[in-house]
């Protein structure tokens, strides 16, 4: 008798998706977005990498610190929380993205405080809307890549590139340095630009859940969401 070979599908159509690797994204997702010490320990590190880098003018330093950020999967966490309609889980998520904003931007504050912001060591940005359009379109494709290597295991060595590619926190590291040299116009384009960022990954990542069929998922993610508040382990039930 000849045997009959099995297809597997979701190696030829990248929207096709299997339940367990929906689950393990979920539970990976929800592994990685934990507001515990790990995750704020290298979210400061990563911070004073970029500001060094940014104070020194040296591209290579401010990569290396964008490698070790790990703000990009709670915004990812946002747009499943959107997808599967869980509002406790973006209420929750979203508290744990402000801090993450907050330490990141006062990074870039500090750091210029202390070393100051030298001469011409800051690039210029020009102050035109097509900037910020330009990285929301970037963002907009990184978010996108990112939940695709997230859900496939396949491509999952493009996320380094991936959070290089969306340049998150440079922008709001530069918004702290501009606050330190009172420079409205540098915080309001940078920050400008780090919003659009944001929205852009959010969106990107929404449009990808959503044609995985993630939104089928509501109960899973309604289980796995006590996981990200801080102070609320969740007990295993027996």
């Amino acid at each position: 008798m000849a045997q009959k070979k099995t297809i597997d599908r979701s190696e030829g159509d990248i929207l096709a998706i299997k339940a367990r690797d929906q689950y393990r994204t979920i539970d990976e997702l929800v592994k990685r977005s934990r507001p515990n010490s790990v995750y704020y320990t290298l979210l400061i590190i990563s911070s004073l990498i970029i500001a060094f880098g940014l104070l020194l003018g040296s591209s290579t330093v401010v990569i290396g610190g964008m490698l070790v950020t790990p703000v990009l999967t709670p915004i990812l966490f946002i747009a499943l929380g959107v997808v599967t309609g869980e509002l406790g889980l973006i209420k929750s998520v979203s508290q744990l993205i402000a801090r993450s904003f907050a330490i990141i931007f006062a990074s870039g504050l500090v750091t210029a405080w202390i070393f100051g912001t030298g001469n011409g060591s800051l690039s210029s940005i020009e102050n035109n809307i097509t900037v910020p359009a330009l990285y929301f379109s970037v963002a907009l494709l990184a978010g996108a890549a990112a939940t695709f290597a997230w859900t496939r295991k396949d491509v999952v060595d493009v996320l380094p590139g991936v959070a290089i590619a969306v340049a998150l926190v440079p922008p709001l590291t530069l918004a702290g340095i501009g606050l330190s040299i009172l420079d409205g116009a540098f915080i309001r384009m940078n920050f400008l630009i780090f919003m659009f960022n944001v929205f852009g990954v959010i969106i990107g990542s929404l449009i990808v859940f959503s044609l995985l069929g993630f939104y089928k998922t509501k109960e899973r993610v309604h289980r796995e969401t006590t996981e990200v508040v801080e102070k609320k382990p969740r007990k295993n039930k027996k």
